[in-house]
């Protein structure tokens, strides 16, 4: 298949950027050349692609070496190379055997490849038109969108160039806006799929409150060691993350705080049918101190925790498991609308620390919750949520929270985009308050309802060369194991940006202010300051540098100086490589 008659300048030709906008039947990719060029078609089976090769074109330098990948639609990933005779493949995975037709748009500088799954049971490639109705939707879309353009489908499908934004609508509590440890990423990256990869890593670091007790600082240096296993399996139906790292954690003047640290992730999702989904995530983390590494510190970013634990909070030292769980039913009743229903645990358990009053309590949240989602247009999305919360803190007290909510999400502009969320929750607090008097202790019960606004948001822009965060919230959470639930107030910013000379920077700043929802006797706060920032460079492809800096300042209202009150920083140095890395396959 070829277009007329190309252009006259053909060595001069570049791709300048993809699109894509996918739905559960249909799909559409637009391919933006800086002039009219010919084409060749073809479909290779097993596993299903559709390919274009373009003559006398290049890859413009913002596209070079991108890898385009699409949660949902027909679309899999998107690959783009140029070969030694100028011949540009661009490479379109499927997820299935679809229908499909290739045409030019307005001034023949534009490919419109048009997907559709056949109807019925799968059936053989095609090249049958798309419905007349969709099609029109496309072109008013297009006429306002530049080649820098990105445009969402209601499910979180990413329609990205090099320059945009991959957008993943994360299903659960506050999904239109909360993110999930993923960290920052750059615009147009993604993790890496369909491969096991084993690692190691090892460092150094210098704490100078290793016990987080201000009244008992002292300092150390510590020497960590240890291996991981990551593994990202995507299949037609079933999707599958995983991250193990043990790390043996070796002090070297106060042996009694050596310890091994363990963090497991898990991320599984099942697509039953192109309109319903399920998926269930889980990890655990079994530790001790503040600044661990997390699953963003794994060779996939991105694999986070599903937990909703306060982790604003610091506690003083000691081992603690931190778990939770959580499963997602999503269904799609329309191209515009979405429902998802969710059941969650987390759970933060100091079993072999000595509880007192007072002192460190073991904290379980569970959590169930209904979404609704609607797509007002292809930038824009609006929501309501109902969450009901039941949080216990210790063995006298708990928390019923009911909590309903609106949320906007918003893409301003190909690399930035704005969610926001806002509404009434309803506590009911059940606690027992502890009066001495000389020889006697009363155990009083008591019960407190309240009505609290919760309101939040997240900023977020990304480029190829900086990604940067903003978010707030104020809401009714769980006290860290050192309250029962509390008010959290809470505000972050962090940025992250590729330097000269393959070094990247990382910066962040936050601040928290944790009041407890108990009655006056019992009622105490916590403040707290976090900052940090770092450098990173990869050395080689396998071998990876970073080095950082950690800040805590954290102090406690009505709360004994010796506990929860504490000054902390942290100087590490680490290496992580990458020994071996094996692909799955498709």
């Amino acid at each position: 298949m070829n277009l007329p008659n190309p252009s006259n300048h053909e060595s001069e030709i570049q791709v300048l950027g993809v699109r894509a906008i996918s739905q559960p039947d249909y799909s559409w990719v637009v391919i933006d050349l800086s002039a009219s060029v010919r084409y060749k078609l073809g479909h290779l089976p097993d596993p299903q692609r559709l390919y274009l090769d373009l003559p006398h074109t290049k890859i413009s330098t913002r596209l070079m070496g991108q890898r385009l990948a699409f949660k949902d639609g027909l679309v899999e990933q998107i690959r783009m190379a140029t070969d030694a005779g100028s011949v540009t493949r661009i490479v379109l995975d499927l997820r299935t055997a679809v229908s499909y037709l290739v045409s030019l748009l307005g001034d023949h500088k534009r490919l419109l490849v048009e997907l559709r799954r056949p109807p019925g049971k799968t059936g053989p490639m095609g090249s049958v038109p798309i419905q007349v109705g969709a099609r029109r939707a496309l072109m008013e879309g297009l006429s306002t969108d530049g080649p820098d353009s990105v445009s969402t489908s209601p499910q979180g499908t990413s329609s990205s160039n090099a320059d945009a934004p991959r957008t993943e609508s994360s299903s659960g509590s506050h999904s239109s806006w909360e993110p999930e440890n993923n960290g920052l990423r750059y615009a147009g990256t993604s993790p890496p799929r369909n491969v096991l990869v084993l690692g190691l890593k090892m460092g150094s670091s210098y704490d100078d409150n290793i016990f987080r007790n201000k009244q008992r600082a002292v300092g150390d240096v510590d020497f960590l060691f240890g291996p991981s296993l990551s593994l990202s399996r995507e299949g037609s139906r079933l999707s599958l993350a995983l991250n193990y790292q043990p790390q043996f954690r070796i002090y070297r003047k106060v042996a009694e705080q050596n310890a091994i640290d363990q963090t497991l992730g898990f991320d599984l999702t099942y697509r039953a049918s192109p309109r319903a989904s399920f998926r269930a995530r889980g990890s655990a983390f079994y530790m001790t101190g503040i600044f661990q590494p997390s699953q963003e510190e794994g060779f996939f970013p991105g694999l986070g925790s599903p937990s909703r634990l306060n982790e604003t909070l610091f506690t003083p030292t000691a081992r603690q498991l931190r778990w939770s769980w959580r499963i997602d039913a999503s269904y799609q009743p329309s191209a515009r609308d979405w429902i998802d229903l969710f059941l969650a645990s987390s759970t933060l358990d100091y079993k072999q620390q000595i509880l007192n009053e007072g002192n460190l309590q073991n904290t379980k949240q569970n959590e169930a919750g209904l979404l609704y989602k609607h797509r007002l247009s292809l930038h824009t999305t609006v929501g309501i949520e109902y969450l009901y919360e039941d949080i216990r803190f210790g063995p006298d007290s708990q928390t019923l929270v009911h909590s309903a909510f609106f949320s906007y999400e918003q893409q301003v502009s190909p690399s930035v985009t704005l969610s926001a969320f806002g509404g009434p929750q309803f506590s009911r607090l059940h606690e027992v308050v502890i009066l001495p008097l000389s020889t006697l202790t009363l155990r009083i019960p008591a019960f407190q309802t309240g009505l609290n606004w919760a309101v939040g948001g997240i900023l977020t822009k990304q480029s190829r060369k900086t990604a940067f965060q903003l978010s707030a919230q104020h809401e009714v959470s769980d006290g860290g194991g050192l309250l029962g639930a509390v008010v959290s107030s809470s505000s972050r910013a962090s940025v992250r940006r590729r330097l000269p000379g393959r070094w990247e920077t990382i910066w962040s700043a936050g601040y928290a202010d944790n009041s407890s929802l108990g009655s006056a006797v019992s009622r105490r706060a916590f403040q707290s300051l976090t900052a940090g920032a770092g450098l990173e460079r990869a050395l080689t492809e396998k071998l990876h540098f970073g080095l950082q800096y950690n800040f805590v300042r954290q102090r406690g209202t009505q709360v004994s100086p010796l506990f929860g009150s504490l000054d902390h920083d942290i100087w590490s140095i680490r290496f992580s490589y990458s020994f071996h890395a094996m692909a799955l396959g498709r």
